[in-house]
């Protein structure tokens, strides 16, 4: 199990599972402003939600591209040295669920890894 704790959220490999959860009141208001003053279908506020966690961590964001994946999921992984996709994690219920709504429904949302 890897963990990953920054200021909005924390990351856990769990078996299969990606799972990144929000640890704090603050973290849980934050994400409620968001929703109060933003559209939220938009990636560009998953990815503006997740930029702590994916700058202070090994977790980068993933293309299908690079994998050959024929979903438009997000996707997060992990590259080793040489930038070789060592692992990856998915979001397969993008097409009913958003990210972001899980995380403030469930405080928090599995990526499953692929």
């Amino acid at each position: 199990m890897k963990l990953f704790k920054e200021n909005k959220m924390k990351a856990v490999i769990n078996k299969r599972d990606l799972i990144i959860s929000l640890d704090t009141d603050e973290e849980k208001e934050e994400l409620e402003q968001l929703f109060a003053n933003a559209e939220l279908d938009s990636d560009k506020s998953m990815y503006d939600f997740f930029e702590s966690l994916i700058a202070n961590s090994e977790l980068i964001w993933i293309s299908p591209e690079e994998i050959g994946a024929l979903t438009d999921a997000p996707i997060l992984g992990f590259k080793d040295e040489n930038e070789k996709i060592i692992e990856v994690y998915a979001f397969m219920d993008y097409q009913v669920k958003s990210v972001l709504e899980e995380l403030r429904n469930n405080n928090k949302v599995i990526f499953q890894q692929g």
